[in-house]
Order: C-alpha cells, then sequence, then structure tokens
C-alpha cells in the first residue's frame, strides 16, 4: 500500500469549516436517495440545490486553501484532510 504524502496543513479553524462543510455534504447524499421526488418534488429540488450549493462550497475551500498554501498537486491526485492533525496529504 502506497503511504499518503503530507503536502501540508491548515489551522484548526480552517478545519473546523470544511469539516463542517464535508459532514453536510456527507448527509445530504445519504438523504438524496430516500427522497422521492414523485411524492415530494419540492423537498427532492429542495436537496438537491443543497447538496449542488454544497459541493461547490466544498471545492471552493480547497480551491481556496491551495492557492494560499501552494500545495503539492497532481493531475490524477487528489488532497485528503486529517481532521485530527489538520494535515493536508495527497494521494
Amino acid at each position: 500500500m502506497e503511504k499518503r504524502k503530507v503536502v501540508g496543513k491548515v489551522t484548526p479553524e480552517e478545519r473546523d469549516e470544511v469539516q463542517k462543510i464535508f459532514e453536510r455534504l456527507n448527509a445530504l447524499k445519504e438523504l438524496f436517495p430516500t427522497v422521492d421526488p414523485n411524492q415530494n418534488a419540492a423537498l427532492y429540488e429542495h436537496v438537491l440545490a443543497d447538496m449542488a450549493q454544497t459541493q461547490k462550497k466544498f471545492e471552493e475551500w480547497w480551491t481556496t486553501r491551495w492557492e494560499e498554501y501552494l500545495w503539492e498537486f497532481s493531475q490524477d491526485g487528489n488532497w485528503e484532510i486529517d481532521f485530527k492533525t489538520c494535515e493536508i496529504y495527497l494521494n
């Protein structure tokens, strides 16, 4: 198994911000399959829009931090955060 490479670190405040977004996105992804658009179209559309908005916030968080910290990146890689240590890994 390949070891993850540490490419940076964020502040605890930044970590808390992305963790909140990450948890909301995961909750919405779990909720989405349970909403039947034929029974509650308004709720379905609301969850769908919230998922898109939250995904955008998540991507913007990563882009903003990358621009600030200039982390190493790879075309086919992705960053991951360790919520305990605030370290950023490149996978």
